[in-house]
């Protein structure tokens, strides 16, 4: 029955090479945005590693004051901000915050092995701040001041590129001058950059004397409102009028962030939707032609006793080795991504679209075959023959 269905479309294969092209571009359309989903979701799920919920920043422009100055104000900020109820924990930070454009990146040496990773510039308040916790060692505290070795604390994946399963707390790594940096604290995710971005290695080391930081972070009360933001913002004028203060919210910023992504994400599925709304049309079209052209053989089968079954069945097989030519052709084509690796993503990622893809489509194939073939079973045998 299966190579007699294949014979079928092999003898109609100029009248079905375009219905097979258009389920073939479709395919491979629906795996490259599948890919794109998926892969999206799988980061998706993984933990932030922060809590953006209640949290202010604020970006300090302090209009190219000397260094000094910039250390003196940032102490007077610091005392006025503890005299606000409101605020619950504050952080200075450098301007590669949570769900913000900025970002650092410097390269950090373990033996052989030389890893790319963001830098982060924190204090001590900002694992508090930002409601983060580690899973070995400690977050930076006072005694870090006089330690006669730069601290530093790695995200989880710094730790997977460096050091495996081994426990990362208390190991060396060398920063790009070989100078040596001692890893006191582990923190398993900081996906600063959003939900849909793929983690990144990463390091935080302490604040000091070196250069000034200009992000500032406050996690406050649910109760914090407008009144409370014009009198923060008044009182930092006090302080440093001279200078410029904008202050955003962590979670419009992450809404801003999510909105980027999501976006073309539902242009893909709007394109996709549309092609695959094509391609429905065309089995639907295909099978009322055939149906139309071949009464005459459909009433010779009912009438040599060819069940309505048996009818209806051969139509439907018909669409659906229509549809396994194209996923055939489309899976050759695919299959060559993770080879190439033409998305940087996981091979599983690939793999999974495909299949789901493939899914998709018969199930398009077979809907759109179901009403077509179940007509042509009804016809009897007298009125296709007296129809030709």
């Amino acid at each position: 029955m299966i190579r007699h269905l294949f014979l079928i479309i092999w003898n109609q294969k100029r009248r079905n090479f375009g219905l097979i092209l258009e389920i073939f571009f479709s395919f491979l359309v629906l795996f490259a945005v599948l890919t794109f989903i998926i892969d999206k979701y799988n980061y998706y799920r993984q933990p932030l590693g922060f809590e953006y919920q209640n949290v202010w920043s604020i970006y300090q422009d302090t209009k190219g004051a000397p260094k000094e100055e910039v250390f003196a104000t940032q102490e007077q900020i610091r005392n006025a901000l503890k005299s606000f109820p409101e605020i619950i924990d504050f952080t200075f930070t450098n301007s590669n915050i949570p769900y913000g454009s900025s970002r650092s990146i410097t390269s950090l040496k373990k033996g052989d092995k030389e890893i790319d990773a963001d830098i982060f510039t924190v204090d001590e308040h900002f694992a508090s701040t930002l409601g983060m916790s580690l899973s070995e060692g400690r977050w930076f505290n006072e005694s870090d001041r006089a330690a006669g070795y730069k601290p530093v604390i790695i995200n989880g994946v710094f730790k997977e590129e460096a050091f495996g399963d081994e426990p990362a707390a208390g190991q060396m790594v060398e920063d790009y001058n070989d100078n040596p940096l001692k890893i006191i604290g582990v923190v398993d995710q900081y996906k600063y950059r959003g939900e849909f971005v793929k983690p990144f290695a990463g390091f935080f080391q302490r604040v000091d004397t070196t250069f000034a930081v200009r992000s500032l972070l406050l996690h406050v009360r649910s109760n914090a409102d407008a009144k409370f933001e014009e009198r923060l913002n008044k009182r930092l004028d006090q302080i440093a009028s001279n200078w410029s203060f904008e202050i955003n919210y962590l979670d419009e910023m992450r809404k801003s962030t999510l909105r980027e992504t999501k976006i073309p994400m539902l242009i893909f599925i709007i394109i996709s939707a549309f092609l695959v709304f094509n391609v429905a049309l065309g089995l639907f079209g295909v099978l009322w032609y055939n149906i139309n052209k071949r009464k005459q053989e459909i009433g010779i089968r009912r009438a040599m006793g060819a069940s309505k079954s048996g009818i209806g069945r051969q139509f439907v097989g018909e669409v659906l080795v229509i549809s396994t030519l194209s996923l055939a052709l489309g899976t050759f084509f695919a299959v060559q991504f993770p080879l190439l690796k033409v998305f940087s993503v996981q091979a599983g990622v690939y793999f999974l679209s495909i299949v789901v893809s493939a899914i998709l489509i018969y199930l398009i194939a077979f809907t759109c075959s179901l009403y077509p073939s179940v007509q042509a079973a009804k016809l009897q045998p007298a009125v296709a023959l007296h129809d030709e």
